[in-house]
């Protein structure tokens, strides 16, 4: 009797953990907590999935996204990239921001002012509506002097990397900020998916898609 108790108790909680899964599937559908892209993108490597995210500094659900962002990335599959794109969604000062962006790349300080330049607008506030400003705040958080700073900012390198970021933004159909490109095929963000921890939630899900999609094995 107590073989066929847990015979029975392990059924249920297969049948119980398949329901499960059903629902957090059908909680995500096309043209609600995501959508295609507008124009679609060839993968380098097939085997490997984007999750492209397109922010902006002076965007505050971008901030308030960025720790959410940050600890996924930490535990993400190991089959999954994360690139971040600024997007200065058609205002001049967002293109300053996606200049010193790619300027922390370029002098490989991201790690030491990815997060002081979204709390520098958000937090503290500080203007940072000039290079000058820009250049400042390098100088202040990552000890990077300005002729330096003011070289890579205004750099050919950094110019294309911006107008690069630009053109995959307005091919996707990115029209706000922060949005989440995954596989080059799908788009999600909080205000689709409803929140911030939905978002992510969104994001695996997509994942899970296009893996399935591309017939790659986890």
């Amino acid at each position: 009797m107590r073989h066929l108790f847990r015979g029975l108790l392990a059924a249920a909680l297969t049948l119980s953990a398949f329901a499960c899964s059903a629902a957090d599937s059908a909680k995500f559908e096309e043209g609600k907590q995501y959508k295609q892209v507008r124009e679609t993108t060839a993968p380098a490597d097939a085997r490997r999935i984007e999750v492209a995210e397109f922010f902006w500094y002076g965007c505050p659900h971008c901030y308030a996204f960025e720790p959410t962002l940050h600890d996924w990335e930490k535990k993400k599959p190991a089959d999954v990239d994360l690139l971040r794109y600024p997007n200065s969604l058609g205002h001049p000062i967002g293109v300053l921001h996606a200049r010193a962006y790619y300027t922390e790349l370029a002098l490989n300080v991201f790690a030491k002012m990815h997060q002081p330049l979204f709390e520098a607008i958000h937090r503290d506030p500080r203007e940072l509506g000039s290079e000058q400003a820009l250049a400042a705040l390098f100088q202040d958080k990552a000890g990077i002097s300005a002729d330096v700073f003011s070289g890579t900012f205004n750099s050919f390198v950094v110019d294309a990397q911006v107008n690069r970021a630009e053109m995959l933004a307005r091919g996707y159909g990115v029209t706000s900020t922060p949005t989440l490109v995954v596989g080059g095929k799908y788009m999600t963000g909080p205000a689709m998916a409803g929140g911030l921890d939905q978002t992510i939630a969104a994001i695996d899900f997509l994942v899970d898609k296009v893996r399935k999609e591309r017939g790659i094995k986890k």
